[in-house]
């Protein structure tokens, strides 16, 4: 079977199940009780004078309508369906397995980032909050966990916490049925001698599942994104902090470059599809409201008087998250496109700029986008999830002209 007819065999009844399973408003679901063990249901340990941890209620569970992407085939194939020409190229290739196995040979001598990189590799199963409370500082990671520890955050733990059980996740976002489309063999099925395994004798971090593009990095960035709009305070450290986790595939052996890039692109399409989504994007303030009345009450001052005592995690970044955007890829297509932002990205701005138009966000998005013609950057009128910089975004410093345009420096 052709590419493009597997492509739409296999969408069309992702998009029937998916209709099926996820699209039923919330009043029209007969719920059972919610098992004590869903993420975000466990009993807290309470404090005299702290916040009291309320839980999501069964309706939140349900009626979102964003667990079907806005993407043709209910998932985000169309966002990185540029991969099946990058096959035929084998420089882009050759430059994907060689940078995998230089990153991957390099981390044999440093057990500290092997050891980080085991970590990020668990958080498909134990969920991605415990690593990433690293963006928050070291003082602020220490109170963010013990309140993870505690289940004193439940609505956070409900949304992002528990792995592929994550409710701000979904099926549309898994990744898996791109996965089987483009069938790509992982680095350490194609070269066994040449790539290091981190092993760890409580877990087989080596699947034989396809490569492309990375669900991990997939689930690290829409968890930082949607995490970043909530904390804008330490957004690009956030963001930063997620990039570093799709890095972290590299260091396994486990994913190519190229699957990391895919997956950051996926991961942010689907990020803007949950924030666009008017229920999903309630709870996610809610959620914000129970991190930061809980970090405040333990750290006793504001989130930003918190993180300026303890130090940050990143001194660049913006920088780090850029670094990550491309790899050591050179060019493959027009260096000069304009930019095109999808059209439900500039809400991704809302958290770090809630007082200006989409199109001033648009704008900002445009003006700190990165290069164009690098591989899995698609142009055209859907416009490049590839090449949008949310760091550099999130961190710009904008000037509002008299005539309402937007001026990014830095």
């Amino acid at each position: 079977m052709s590419y493009h007819r597997h492509v739409a065999t296999v969408g069309a009844a992702v998009a029937v199940t998916l209709a099926s399973v996820c699209a039923q408003p919330a009043q029209a679901v007969d719920l059972p009780s919610i098992p004590a063990q869903l993420p975000g249901q466990e009993a807290p340990v309470q404090h005299d004078g702290a916040p009291v941890p309320v839980p999501f209620g069964p309706q939140d569970y349900v009626g979102y309508i964003s667990d079907i992407s806005s993407h043709p085939h209910g998932i985000y194939l169309d966002v990185i369906d540029s991969f099946a020409e990058l096959r035929e190229n084998p420089d882009v290739m050759n430059s994907n397995l060689e940078q995998v196995i230089a990153i991957n040979n390099a981390a044999a001598g440093n057990p500290w980032r092997t050891r980080r990189a085991q970590a990020d590799a668990r958080a498909d199963r134990d969920g991605i909050l415990h690593p990433v409370a690293d963006a928050l500082g070291p003082d602020l990671a220490v109170h963010f966990r013990a309140a993870l520890a505690e289940n004193r955050l439940p609505k956070t733990r409900m949304l992002l916490g528990g792995g592929w059980f994550a409710r701000a996740g979904g099926p549309a976002s898994s990744t898996f049925i791109e996965k089987e489309i483009f069938a790509n063999p992982r680095p350490f099925v194609v070269a066994p001698d040449r790539v290091t395994r981190y092993t760890a004798p409580d877990r087989d971090f080596y699947s034989t599942s396809k490569s492309f593009p990375s669900g991990h990095t997939n689930q690290a960035t829409w968890a930082t994104t949607l995490l970043a709009l909530m904390l804008p305070e330490f957004g690009p450290q956030i963001l930063a902090r997620g990039s570093e986790a799709g890095e972290n595939r590299m260091v396994m052996g486990v994913h190519y470059p190229l699957d990391v890039i895919g997956g950051r692109m996926t991961g942010t399409a689907a990020a803007a599809d949950r924030w666009n989504d008017p229920k999903m994007r309630a709870n996610l303030r809610a959620a914000a409201e129970e991190i930061r009345a809980e970090l405040e009450w333990r750290c006793g001052g504001t989130l930003a008087e918190c993180a300026a005592r303890g130090g940050a995690y990143s001194a660049d970044p913006v920088g780090e998250y850029t670094r990550r955007m491309n790899y050591g890829f050179t060019p493959v297509g027009d260096t000069s496109a304009p930019m095109v932002v999808p059209q439900a990205a500039p809400d991704l701005l809302l958290g770090a700029f809630p007082e200006l138009s989409y199109a001033q966000r648009a704008e900002i998005l445009r003006q700190t986008a990165g290069p164009a013609g690098m591989p899995l950057d698609k142009r055209g009128e859907r416009g490049s999830w590839q090449r949008l910089n949310l760091a550099a975004a999130m961190a710009a410093e904008v000037t509002v002209t008299p005539d309402g345009g937007v001026r990014v420096r830095g």
